[in-house]
Formats: structure tokens, sequence, C-alpha cells
């Protein structure tokens, strides 16, 4: 049963592997409908260019954040003998909570560039 606490990093997982590849394979224009696309990205060419490059790099350190505050988070429920469900229903909403920031960060940065 505690074998079903991999599936707490899924969410940290694929929040590094969306960074990974924005990186790597970033978006030339909004028409395309990939990359970083949030009205706050599409609000000119120079926001979806800085938005482009900013969000690989937050969705990459707050997915790592996020599997190392599952980690710690799985392991000491383990060792308090907590039921694998619950682990799983707290892991969810700390996964949902850091892909929350993830947007957040990446908004807030935008809005602070191009603030005035």
């Amino acid at each position: 049963m505690y074998g079903l606490l991999v599936l707490n990093f899924v969410v940290p997982f694929v929040m590094v592997l969306v960074g990974v590849l924005l990186k790597r394979y970033p978006a030339a224009d909004w028409d395309s409908q990939n990359g970083y696309n949030t009205p706050a990205s599409r609000k000119s060419q120079e926001h979806w260019e800085f938005a482009q490059k900013a969000a690989p790099g937050v969705f990459v350190r707050v997915g790592v954040a996020a599997a190392v505050a599952e980690a710690f988070l799985s392991l000491g429920l383990f060792v308090f003998r907590v039921p694998a469900v619950a682990v799983l229903a707290v892991g969810n909403v700390i996964g949902f909570f850091f892909l929350f920031v993830g947007f957040f960060r990446t908004e807030t940065l935008i809005d602070d560039r191009f603030k005035g």
C-alpha cells in the first residue's frame, strides 16, 4: 500500500519535465498555443518572450522544492505510520499548492518586469 506514495511525486516530476521542455524547446509565438501561455504572457510580444525565458527556471526550481517537500512528508508520515490514503491526500494538496506557486511566481515576475 505504501508503494502508492510514488504518486505523490507525479506533480513535482511533471513540473520539472515541463520546465526542462520549455527551456529546451521554447515557443516562438503565441499562435502555436505552446509554451507558457497565459493572459499575462500574451499581452505583447515582449511579455511573451520574457515569460518563455522566466517560466522554465521557475517551474524547475519549484518542482524540485515540491519533490523535496513530498519526500520529507512521505518519510515523516511513514515513520509515524499514518495510513497511506492520508499521505496521498496530503501529498496531493502539497503538490497542487506547489503547482499554484509556480504559476503565481511566474505571473508575478511578468507583472514586476512590465509594471509601470
